[in-house]
């Protein structure tokens, strides 16, 4: 009988093990570049829709007057396009202007140097400046993006979290959080159990406004 109570103790432990091991994996967030089911498409064009009605507004960070709606090259603006970029994110892309003539972003294989073209090398741009930081606070937040070139493309985009590895929209919006804790997530496709940041939120959060609109 005592054989048989161990036996039956055994099998059940080792099925509570195999239960919670299953558990443990589910909540791990290991899905990762699901992009349709992560930034579902009818929600990414709702967002669009609003960022084409938003009032486009003068960069008064800018030391010298340009007309309203010029096209940026401070650094430290943010660019936001709802293009495919390269194959690789097909929902939208973003980077951080670094000089008047390159940005930094993140993109297969990982943070790299583009060009600053975004006006003319894309269907729609859109360009906006954080509210509550100054001209050299987002000089810093720049400076924090180009730290991070060669790290590798973050395809967990629930893993928000991750400083060893980025995509776009995650690494502008920890440059922001970790130096200023200004969070530019909206939450639009956050989960119980991780959040995501798509291109489009940083325009249409209330923490930033629309300096540029590709006509």
């Amino acid at each position: 009988m005592k054989n048989i109570i161990n036996c039956f103790f055994k099998v059940n432990l080792g099925l509570l093990f195999v239960i919670s091991s299953n558990l443990s994996n589910v909540s791990a967030l290991d899905y990762t570049n699901d992009q349709d089911t992560i930034f579902p498409k009818e929600e990414v064009n709702e967002l669009i829709t609003k960022a084409n009605n938003l009032e486009i507004n003068r960069d008064d960070k800018l030391k010298t007057r340009t007309a309203t709606g010029t096209y940026p090259t401070r650094k430290g603006v943010i660019l936001v396009t709802d293009d495919a970029y390269k194959g690789v994110i097909k929902t939208g892309h973003s980077a951080i202007i670094y000089t008047s003539s390159t940005v930094v972003e993140a993109n297969e294989p990982g943070v790299e140097i583009g060009p600053n073209n975004w006006n003319t090398s894309k269907n729609q741009a859109y360009a906006v400046t954080v509210k509550d930081t100054t001209s050299k606070q987002d000089v810093s937040a720049a400076d924090y993006c180009y730290s991070q070139l060669g790290k590798p493309y973050n395809w967990n985009f629930y893993r928000m979290d991750y400083r060893d590895k980025f995509y776009c929209s995650q690494l502008i919006r920890s440059a922001y959080l970790d130096l200023y804790d200004i969070d530019l997530n909206t939450g639009d496709f956050d989960i119980l159990t991780g959040k995501a940041i798509h291109p489009m939120e940083l325009v249409n959060t209330s923490k930033t406004k629309l300096i540029y609109r590709k006509k």
